[in-house]
């Protein structure tokens, strides 16, 4: 068992080392390619002014209604205050046009050099209940290879009320190694507890990178770099957050992993059905 466990690092990290020295395609758009430039290089960025306030606040109705629908299956934590719907591009033309989005696409197959599609998009509310955790839970890596998010806030977000957070250069090889070191991390880890993040911080706490912002601001992430929602010390957050894959990753796993989606067969016909 121990054997197969060391085939499976090792395969993990050669197929890691094979796409994180991955350049991304340019395109023939010099501020598209000024995006990706700095996408690279810090693995995240915020464009302002990206939605209205008007479009926002129609959205967060039309997700307070779908919560309250017990037609349409969501998803909850135990508490019940982190609320999600995977597949919201179908319930609103508002939401569609996030998700639809062709800059964004054209960024994500971009960045990944690679056919990539929109599988969905979250429509995410998350309540102040005192839980120790933010918007998608515990401090976490989505993958250790290269892997494009954007994120759009619905409400203005403020400290209090659980900005995205990330930590600057988490993604790099040079730096896994370190902070493996001093944080006495797993292979291959992709969780991480409060103190254990406070390890890796402690020789550098400005690598730690907390993204405010108004209503309407879109950010755009590498979730190959360790990061979060943080806990909601006050109000309500909303957000929407569009989930590129890379055409042959959406399969039915990815379906199931992601459940329950309001359109799986439509997420299935995306890419590349086993």
């Amino acid at each position: 068992m121990n054997f197969i466990k060391k085939c499976l690092n090792f395969y993990h990290y050669i197929r890691y080392i094979k796409l994180s020295n991955l350049n991304y395609r340019k395109t023939n758009d010099d501020k598209k390619n000024n995006i990706l430039d700095k996408l690279d290089k810090k693995k995240f960025l915020v464009i302002k002014n990206f939605m209205t306030k008007k479009k926002c606040n129609t959205i967060i109705k039309k997700i307070d209604k779908t919560v309250l629908n017990k037609k349409i299956k969501t998803w909850s934590d135990s508490s019940n205050s982190d609320q999600r719907i995977f597949g919201a591009e179908d319930l609103s033309k508002n939401i569609s046009k996030f998700a639809n989005h062709s800059m964004l696409e054209k960024l994500a197959n971009a960045y990944n050099a690679t056919p990539t599609t929109n599988g969905f998009t979250l429509a995410g509310k998350i309540e102040t209940t005192g839980h120790e955790y933010g918007s998608g839970g515990s401090w976490h890596r989505d993958s250790y290879f290269r892997q494009f998010k954007s994120l759009l806030y619905l409400t203005d977000v403020n400290k209090e009320n659980g900005p995205f957070e990330v930590i600057l250069g988490s993604h790099d090889r040079k730096n896994i190694s370190v902070d493996s070191k001093s944080a006495d991390l797993a292979s291959m880890q992709c969780t991480f507890n409060q103190k254990t993040v406070e390890k890796i911080l402690n020789d550098d706490p400005e690598r730690l990178k907390t993204l405010t912002a108004k209503a309407g601001t879109v950010v755009l992430v590498d979730t190959s770099t360790i990061h979060r929602g943080s806990p909601l010390k006050n109000g309500i957050r909303y957000a929407l957050t569009n989930y590129y894959f890379e055409n042959s990753q959406i399969n039915s796993h990815l379906v199931e992993h992601f459940s329950p989606l309001v359109s799986p067969e439509k997420v299935l016909k995306m890419g590349r059905v086993t």
